[in-house]
């Protein structure tokens, strides 16, 4: 996910918006951090188990994002959904 949030910043985003692109994501990791803690502590006292395999969706989601970034990204081509 580091790789391809640098290729966005490098590549497809606009010099201008690299500063509020980079507080909503500073925002989103802050917000994670706080409530996944409190999440996965409450679900540990519920069913412990689950909590490796939510951790363990947690951790392949970025890869799929990943797959996201097109191999000529540009500004007109910011993911692989979009037309060309």
């Amino acid at each position: 996910m580091s790789i391809a949030k640098k290729t966005y910043f490098q590549k497809i985003s606009k010099k201008e918006d690299i500063a509020t692109t980079t507080a909503v994501a500073f925002t989103i990791n802050h917000i994670g951090a706080v409530f996944l803690p409190i999440f996965l502590g409450y679900l540990w006292i519920l069913e412990p188990e689950k909590v490796f395999f939510f951790a363990s969706g947690l951790a392949i989601l970025p890869l799929f994002f990943s797959f996201m970034v097109p191999s000529n990204p540009s500004l007109n081509n910011p993911t692989v959904f979009s037309k060309n």
